[in-house]
This record gives structure tokens, C-alpha cells and sequence, in this order.
């Protein structure tokens, strides 16, 4: 059996380099011991294929830097939405003419505005984020958003220092919204949607991920959302956010029942309501508010108290200074004088 290139893509020439014949290569296609990535490049199979197709497309076109959903997909951000079709790259004003098989935004960079993955150039989370929020819907830019703060892949300062920078670039009010609107405290792109929806229907604003604390003083769990005013949680249910651990699962039901029976009243809700059916959405919070209501006017006790999550909106950890991101610029990438309209 013929030896394959470790490397995650490579060139036909590569596979050439090693003994392969043209037909062998055609052979291996149609078995599908390789997988052909883009014109030219191939891989050994189609795991992970959006990010080696863009891999793929940055090391096709020297001078592009790897932006936008292509970016996203090379920082592991969520995607919420459509997925790009082709991968998407970023050129200086004044850079490469005519792309094919890519999504070409023409663009000043600067140094610190990319970094190297794979060895391929790719726009810096800081950067990446607000490009999403000025090109993409403001679902897909703040669920990015809160990943990347929650995790600590970026902080405010830099996403305000790009918005500075930036200050005059076409739709950049979108990224200022989306920027407004996130908040480090979610932990899944459904809690930031819910969290989108809940204001889109003007119901009052939920405290995101606080901490229930039993009669014994023991924490007892947590609320994706929490309204004090009624003692309503909220419970964004979405399957993806157990994959990882399916045993959590049933542990988080657990948890949930063990605050019924302390008398929290729960509303629940999956992708469902807040992307297709808000209304419902609506319904759900409303009557979960009058349940609270109507156990508050009969007398009974919360059996529960509250504390806020040690994770700020910022993204800051309470106690904790603001984390500092290093970044490797890439200079040679950058060809040229800078415009300053990002054009």
C-alpha cells in the first residue's frame, strides 16, 4: 500500500513524491481512500472537511488570510445560522485579483489582526468576531461572542480596541450592537439566542447562570436564567449541550427536580422556540411567571436562595484581573500601504 503525506491536506505533487501514478490517485478517489479537498488538494479522509477545505484554500491563494465563518471554524467558534458555502478570505484592498472557489471580502489588516493556525494565516479572534458581526445576522456574531469571552479566546478590550480601529468601516454599527448584546455568561449558542429572543419579546431581563443555594446553604444548582421577581428559572434544554457527557444529562434533571421540590418554578424551552416559534417562547415565560406568582400570593416560602455566577458579563472572573491575549502579526502577509475605509 502506498504511503500517504502525514500532513492533514496536501498536493497531488505530494502523493507524485511518493510513487503515486495519476491512475492510482484516480483509483483511491473512487474507493475512498482520499478525498479530494479543493483543485488540486486531497486528503486521506472528510473529517473535520470545513476546516481543511479552508486549510486548503488559504495555502492556494498566498497574500488571503482566512476570515469570517472560515475563521470561525479555525478558532472553534459556533456558527449559528448558514454555514459559508465556500471558504471565505480576507485580501488588502489592493491584493490578489480574481479568487476562485472562495468568498473574497476586501479588507485593510493589520499586523496584530492575524495569526498563524496550521500554518495558515487567520484572522485573530478579536478581529474575526467583529467581522462576523458586521457581515453575518446578530444571532451568529453574539453567539460567537459569548463563547469566545466565556472561554477567554478574547476579552472586551480587544473587541473594543477592533471596533475603534474600525470605527468607520462599513456596517460596523451591526458589530457595536452585537458587541452590546453579548454576554460571557452563556454557555451554549442556545442560552445566547434564548437570551436575543427574551429581549426581541420584551419580557423582563433574566440574570443569566446564578447559583441556587438549598435550606443547608449547599448549592443545590444553577439557572441558565433566573427573574427573581416572580422565582422563575429559565432552562434553555438543548441536546448538544450534553454530548460531551450524556450522564449530565439526567444529573441536570436531577438537580431540577431537587429545586421543584423547593419549590422553583421552571420554564423550559429547546432551539424550537426561540428560533422558529418566539411566540411560544413567550408563552412559556408568562405562565411560568404566574405559576411564581401564585405560589408567592399563597403563602409559600422559597425554600431557596440565590447567588450570581463569579463570571461577569465582561467575561472578567470576580476576584480575577482581565485575562491579556498575545497574538503572533504577521507582517509579510500584509502587503502594502493600509487603506483606512476597510474597503
Amino acid at each position: 500500500m502506498r504511503e500517504l503525506p502525514a500532513e492533514p491536506i496536501f498536493q497531488r505533487s505530494a502523493l507524485r513524491a511518493r510513487g503515486w501514478s495519476d491512475p492510482a490517485i484516480h483509483r483511491a478517489l473512487v474507493a475512498g481512500r482520499l478525498v479530494r479537498i479543493r483543485h488540486g488538494w486531497l486528503a486521506a479522509n472528510a473529517d473535520d472537511a470545513a476546516r481543511k477545505v479552508a486549510i486548503a484554500a488559504a495555502r492556494a491563494n498566498v497574500g488571503a488570510v482566512l476570515s469570517h465563518r472560515s475563521a470561525a471554524v479555525m478558532h472553534a467558534l459556533p456558527i449559528v445560522g448558514t454555514r459559508a458555502l465556500v471558504p471565505e478570505l480576507t485580501v488588502q484592498p489592493r491584493g490578489p485579483g480574481t479568487i476562485t472557489g472562495a468568498h473574497v471580502h476586501r479588507a485593510t489588516m493589520y499586523a496584530d489582526d492575524i495569526l498563524l493556525i496550521d500554518g495558515v494565516p487567520v484572522t485573530s479572534v478579536a478581529r474575526t468576531l467583529i467581522d462576523l458581526g458586521r457581515h453575518r445576522t446578530t444571532a451568529c456574531a453574539v453567539a460567537a461572542i459569548d463563547h469566545a469571552l466565556h472561554n477567554e479566546l478574547v476579552t472586551m478590550v480587544e473587541l473594543e480596541e477592533i471596533l475603534v480601529r474600525c470605527w468607520n468601516w462599513p456596517r460596523i454599527r451591526r458589530a457595536q450592537r452585537a458587541v452590546r448584546f453579548a454576554d460571557a455568561r452563556a454557555e451554549s449558542p442556545l442560552e445566547s439566542i434564548s437570551r436575543l429572543a427574551l429581549r426581541w419579546l420584551r419580557l423582563p431581563p433574566p440574570e443569566p447562570q446564578v447559583i441556587a443555594i438549598d435550606q443547608r446553604g449547599y448549592p443545590a444548582g444553577r439557572f441558565d436564567f433566573y427573574w427573581d421577581e416572580y422565582g422563575v428559572g429559565g432552562e434553555s434544554d438543548g441536546k448538544a449541550k450534553y454530548l460531551d457527557d450524556p450522564e449530565e444529562h439526567d444529573k441536570e434533571k436531577q438537580r431540577q427536580e431537587y429545586l421543584e421540590d423547593h419549590r422553583v418554578v421552571f420554564a423550559r424551552w429547546g432551539w424550537d422556540e426561540p428560533w422558529r416559534h418566539p411566540q411560544l417562547l413567550k408563552s412559556k415565560v408568562l405562565n411560568a411567571f404566574e405559576r411564581g406568582r401564585a405560589r408567592d400570593r399563597s403563602g409559600l416560602a422559597r425554600l431557596w436562595s440565590v447567588r450570581p455566577s463569579e463570571i461577569k458579563a465582561d467575561g472578567t472572573r470576580s476576584g480575577f484581573p482581565p485575562r491579556c491575549s498575545v497574538s503572533r502579526p504577521l507582517t509579510e502577509h500584509l502587503g502594502g500601504k493600509p487603506d483606512q475605509d476597510g474597503r
